[in-house]
């Protein structure tokens, strides 16, 4: 038997593919793991974009597999579902299955709109995946959606969290070579020349925040033990010459102890090598410290807003005064800070944005994101409870990608997309001019002098030789963001 994974960017979709590359797809791979290690199944991941993988080649490898699982991301999901169609018109016979967080809570409709996929993964996959290659009833499978040979759509009971994710691990192995990756994008320039390597060593996060998707992990936090975790960073420095780990859980650092004990580990370990966190803001700065010490060079933190009536709003749980004092110490203790930032926030008032802009000189680089729905976030529910919004919406084909919260979509939007598109872009512009030696520092000196010469020209177009420069992809590289 063969289960074939793969990862549903596709090459010939250029416009939303330029984050494939960025970093391999852990979640399929953790799946792999754990089904290759407990069957008897040949597993296989696909990634077609940093593989350079054409249509066709993915299909011939679909032909001799018997299950073929797919993750749907939200923002291509329409990409994932034409192609998962082809799949089962080339191998008619294969179970094809999808699998990710968008699918959570939208498997019914999923299934009911697109009869060509057999099954629904719901929650965490490995468990279930290898259940079914294993050839279990699918009627006895928790964690999955399927139809019925009736034509009953049937939702089996939820998966129960596994507890302990210390046995489960990422076989780099099977994945395409780690070199078809791109290094931490938003990483010092020093360390964007280091061997990069990707993990996820924990799940979930105890925080509840409106406008997060990872509600399906129903608020529990589990994290594999710090030795493990430090094994596993041995493995990669021995095996494949890493020197930075950029870590992608939702919240490294949500237990102290846990935290403080990794980077002891760390340091007895001697492994010289860097990496990156995504903290919270109020972290204390003696956690700070023990990162480090122990060879942390970027700390992310998720600022949202400036504004203490928009963190309230969102449920971050931060102050605006917290954030500041957590990126002091991070200054003082010279880690790197990638902040992040949400414009078009519920009830966003101009002078909320002006507090949120002032801080954009606090980080050393950020990205600024419009707020856009995700199916199931607190959010999304509180605007279906008004009526403002069906899950119908994400079977309409005219709303491809995200769904953003602007004028044209809803109603009680504060920003039509125009403006939240100019205000997202000018807070980068503002940082850039006002500090040009952090934005050299960050992308070296012709590129770094480039964007700052752009932004001061665009500020006074407002953003719109930025949208001719993006249609131009090479030239939007090369002066602006490099691809970010």
């Amino acid at each position: 038997m063969k289960l074939l994974l793969i990862n549903p960017y596709l090459g010939q979709v250029s416009n939303n593919t330029e984050g494939a590359t960025h970093s391999p797809p852990l979640g399929l791979c953790f799946v792999a793991t754990f089904v290759r290690d407990h069957t008897d199944c040949d597993v296989e991941i696909v990634d077609p974009v940093p593989q350079g993988l054409t249509d066709s080649d993915v299909l011939a490898k679909v032909a001799d597999a018997d299950f073929v699982g797919l993750s749907i991301y939200t923002d291509t999901r329409f990409y994932c579902i034409d192609f998962a169609k082809k799949i089962k018109e080339h191998n008619p016979q294969c179970v094809l299955i999808l699998g990710g967080a968008h699918t959570y809570f939208l498997d019914k409709l999923i299934l009911e709109h697109y009869p060509f996929i057999d099954v629904i993964v719901r929650g965490e996959g490995e468990q279930t995946a290898a259940e079914i290659v294993k050839g279990t009833s699918l009627q006895e499978i928790a964690g999955i959606t399927y139809k019925h040979s009736s034509g009953e759509i049937i939702r089996n009971a939820d998966r129960p969290l596994i507890q302990d994710i210390d046995p489960l691990y990422v076989d780099y192995g099977l994945l395409p070579d780690m070199s078809l990756y791109k290094t931490d994008i938003e990483a010092p320039l020093d360390m964007r020349r280091l061997k990069t390597a990707y993990m996820i060593e924990s799940r979930g996060c105890p925080f509840k925040c409106t406008y997060c998707a990872n509600q399906h992990w129903q608020g529990i936090w589990r994290a594999v033990s710090p030795s493990r975790t430090v094994d596993k960073m041995e493995h990669l420095v021995r095996n494949y010459g890493v020197q930075y780990f950029r870590f992608y859980d939702d919240l490294f650092t949500t237990n102290k102890n846990r935290t403080l004990e990794f980077c002891r580990i760390l340091k007895d370990r001697k492994l010289n090598v860097h990496f990156r966190v995504l903290a919270r803001a109020g972290i204390s700065k003696d956690t700070l410290k023990a990162l480090r010490d122990a060879g942390c060079e970027s700390i992310g933190i998720g600022i949202e807003s400036g504004s203490d009536r928009m963190l309230k709003r969102i449920q971050k749980g931060t102050t605006r005064q917290q954030i500041i004092e957590t990126i002091n110490s991070c200054k003082e203790l010279g880690l790197w800070i990638v902040g992040s930032f949400i414009v078009s926030l519920p009830g966003e008032s101009r002078e909320d944005y002006r507090a949120s802009l002032a801080l954009a000189n606090a980080p050393d680089t950020f990205m600024t994101n419009i707020l856009h729905l995700l199916p199931g976030t607190s959010f999304y529910n509180e605007l279906k409870e008004k009526g403002e919004i069906e899950d119908t919406i994400w079977f309409e084909r005219q709303r491809d990608g995200y769904i953003f919260y602007c004028q044209e979509n809803f109603a009680s939007s504060p920003f039509s997309f125009a403006q939240a598109q100019w205000l997202a872009r000018y807070m980068k512009y503002y940082a850039w001019m006002r500090h040009p030696l952090k934005t050299i520092k960050q992308y070296g000196i012709g590129v770094g002098i480039a964007i700052v010469v752009f932004s001061g020209i665009d500020t006074l177009f407002k953003g719109r030789l930025y949208k001719i420069a993006y249609h131009y992809r090479n030239l939007y590289r090369r002066f602006t963001m490099r691809g970010q």
